[in-house]
Order: C-alpha cells, then structure tokens, then sequence
C-alpha cells in the first residue's frame, strides 16, 4: 500500500491498462498463432513444391515481422509500464512467485524474436529444407513463450493449492492451466487464419488465391469444434463464485437487467459464431469474390470478439487479482480483519498529522477505489454516488465493509471496504465533497492521528 499511487484523470487506471493489454493480446494472438501457420503451411508448400505458397508466405512473414516484433513487443512493455504503475502489488506478488517462471519466459521471447527474423531475412538465401526447420524453429519458441505464460495468468484466476502451500509449482499448474492452454492454441489458430486472409486476399494469381483462402479457412475447424468443448472445461474448474456470477448474470437477462458480464458473455458467442460462418461462406465457398477489404473487416470483427473474450475473463476474477488472495486493489484478502482494527492508513507513507477529513479521505479513495473508479470519468463516483448526501453515503460505505452476500450484494465484484469507523467517515466526507453534496466545507485537522504515520516528502 505504500507504493506510489498513479492517478489517470477520467480514463482511470483500469481504462489504460484494458486498451493496452486488448491491442497487446490482438497481436498475440498472430504471434503465436502465426507461427503454427507458418510452420504447416510452409510444410504444406514444401511437399507441393508450390511457389505460389512460397511467394505469399514470404509477403505474409514481412507483415508478421513488423506487426509482431513492433508493435507486440513495444504493447508488451507497455502492459509491464501500466499494470507496474496501476497495481504494484499484483505484480509484487507474481514476480516473487514466478521468478524462474519469468526467466524462462524472456529466454523464449528473446529466442522466439531472433528466430523471427532469421526466417524472414533467410528467404531465398539458404535451402527450402533449411528454411523449413526455422518455421518450426519459431514455432516451437512461441508456443513455448505461451506455455510459460500461461501459467501464470490461468494462476491469476484460480491459484489452487499455491493457497495454503505458496509452492509455485503447485500454483504454476493449476486447475485451468490445461483448458485455458488449449483454448488459447485454438484461438490463436484462427486468428493467424484471421490475418492470413489479409494478405491472400491480395493474391494476383487466382489459382493461388483460391487455394491459399480454402487451406486457411480450416484453420477455423479446430475453434468451432474443439473450442465449445474446452470453454466448458474452462468453465467447470472456475472457482465457484465466478461460476455464480455468469449463470447470475443470464438469468437476471431473463427479465432484462443485462449484467456487464452477461452482455460481454453474449456478445463474445454471437461474435464468434459469425465469424465461423461468415469463413465458410466467405473465403471458402467465395475465394475469387473474397476482397482485401472484407479481409479487414473480417480482421477487425475478429479482433473485436479477441478482446471482449479477454475483458470477460478479466471480468470473471473480480473482484480479485489474484483470486481468493489479492483484492484487485492489491489489498491481500487475509489482512482485512487487521487493517479494520488498526487503522488500513496506519502503515501509509501519504498521510500526516494535520490534515483535514477531505484529505484523509481522498487517501482512502486513491489507495482503495482509483484502480476501478475515477473521480468524474470512467466508472466516476460522481456519476455512482449521484444526489447521496454525506450520511447516505457513509450508510453506504458501511454495506460496503460487509463481506456477507446477504449483507452486501456487491461483495461479488468489488473488494471490500477496509478501515475503521473514522477512515469510513473521512471517506465519505471525501466523497459527499466530491459530489458536491456536503453539507458543511471541511475543517482543518486539529487533533493528531490516532497513529503516527510517516511523511514522505
């Protein structure tokens, strides 16, 4: 909690660390998927002896390289620089965890780039035979990167047994390690087909256009038939809670109150439906009619429904970070009952003796709310709290300490409140000043703390 705190006005934290990890994830998803792509379909031209498949793969690996080894590497350390800043505890944690894990990583990452560029810089230059180990070279290497990877995010939503042993082995491998692997690999499949589409749509020869356009379509096969069935193994070993909140979610869009996550859970299925058959129907059935233009918008469609997966399974882990241990504001689940007792500003290094209500309680607010709220953006608490009076507003404060569901129908997706009475009711000074609704200014601190804290200047 003594970090310090990184305030984005209006878009909020949440809102740069989402537009960044989408886009980072869309070229992702190309980077890994493109290299299964390149490593069967280069195959493929070598058993054929096909040069007009030779001719777009070399076209396509220029626009990999740069998409990938550009934009994905400079995407990637941006998601480092924002959650960094956004929520050090987070990556506190998983970086204590997982060091080797993170070492193995840029090992293959490093590994994975250079193979990336030896492979398109080589066309030409050294045997077809040669040529074709490289592609399973980079294949290997990024599927590998992913593997790594993994494991730590499917550790994110359910931690297992790294609970009670913090052995991170234990927590490396847990219960949707293996279905969220294989969804990713499917995933990524169709999406290398995704951006393939792009570049065979420009294909002169229609001979090869057509053949390069039906080969790629069935790239989508294994997503329509393999994905359902491990979406729902995905499912089954979520942590009940979040199992809770979709199926919550659908029956409340029953009598239409669509949840965020209901309505992102939807729309992810409707997406991706159409996209299966707008393939088949497209690029298969239609290879000569298929044109460069509806490549990209069949591009853009599928990277939409890329990034609304990802934000529903963002969604799925609230309100935790790190599932059953981290509050996403970093707040580690275990020392909620201390902090209420003791003081949760007892330890911090932003607040001193002699300052108002107003300013105690902005530091509640930045140290608990900012990582999922703004002041008057997105998710603003002025827009939240509206007409709420200062009195309204601490009742409400109150609800939100409470960690029973019959009590709090938010603890679900939001971290509790943590404080005592008089950190609550600064708070709510704070936030009824912040609407606009307080019903006297604040008044200059007199009395000290009842701790001492520490000033860092």
């Amino acid at each position: 909690m003594n970090y310090p705190i990184w305030d984005v006005p209006y878009l909020g934290v949440t809102g740069i660390i989402g537009l960044i990890s989408c886009f980072h994830i869309c070229i992702v998803n190309f980077a890994v998927g493109g290299g299964m792509y390149f490593a069967v379909t280069e195959q493929w031209a070598y058993k054929t002896n096909d040069e007009g498949v030779y001719d777009f793969l070399k076209r396509l690996s220029k626009f990999f390289l740069l998409l990938t080894t550009v934009a994905g590497a400079v995407s990637g350390i941006g998601i480092w620089w924002a959650v960094s800043l956004g929520n050090p505890n987070s990556i506190h944690t998983l970086i204590q965890t997982f060091t080797l894990g993170w070492a193995e990583e840029w090992v293959f990452f490093i590994a994975e780039l250079a193979t990336a560029f030896v492979y398109y810089y080589t066309w030409g230059k050294i045997s077809k035979e040669q040529h074709l180990k490289l592609a399973w070279f980079y294949a290997v290497f990024s599927v590998l990167t992913l593997v790594i990877i993994n494991g730590i995010l499917s550790f994110m939503m359910t931690p297992g047994a790294w609970l009670t042993t913090k052995n991170w082995l234990l927590g490396f491998f847990n219960e949707t390690y293996w279905p969220l692997l294989f969804m990713r690999l499917v995933v990524f499949a169709a999406a290398a087909g995704m951006y393939a589409f792009v570049v065979a749509a420009r294909i002169q020869d229609e001979a090869t256009k057509t053949k390069v356009l039906q080969y790629t379509t069935k790239w989508f096969i294994p997503l329509f038939i393999i994905g359902p069935l491990v979406g729902f193994w995905y499912f089954k070993n979520l942590p009940p809670d979040a199992v809770t909140n979709v199926m919550t979610g659908i029956q409340a869009s029953g009598v239409g109150n669509f949840s965020i996550l209901a309505r992102t859970f939807y729309l992810s299925l409707i997406m991706t439906g159409t996209i299966l058959v707008f393939a088949f129907v497209g690029p298969y059935l239609n290879p000569k009619g298929f044109s460069f233009h509806a490549a990209v918008l069949f591009l853009l469609c599928g990277l939409f429904v890329t990034s609304i997966g990802e934000f529903t399974r963002e969604m799925l882990r609230k309100p935790y970070v790190i599932y059953g241990y981290m509050y996403s504001n970093g707040i580690v689940k275990d020392k909620v009952p201390e902090l209420n007792k003791v003081g949760y500003l007892k330890s911090s290094k932003w607040v001193h003796d002699g300052m108002t209500p107003v300013e105690i309680g902005e530091s509640m607010f930045k140290s608990q709310c900012l990582m999922c709220h703004t002041r008057h953006g997105y998710r603003s608490m002025e827009r939240l709290l509206g007409e709420r009076d200062e009195q309204s507003i601490t009742a409400f404060l109150q609800m939100l300490q409470m960690t029973d569901k019959e009590k709090n129908p938010y603890v679900g997706i939001m971290p509790p409140l943590v404080g005592t009475p008089d950190e609550v009711a600064a708070l709510a000074t704070y936030l009824s000043a912040l609407t606009g609704t307080a019903a006297n200014p604040p008044v200059k601190q007199t009395a000290a703390l009842p701790y001492k804290p520490v000033l860092v200047k």
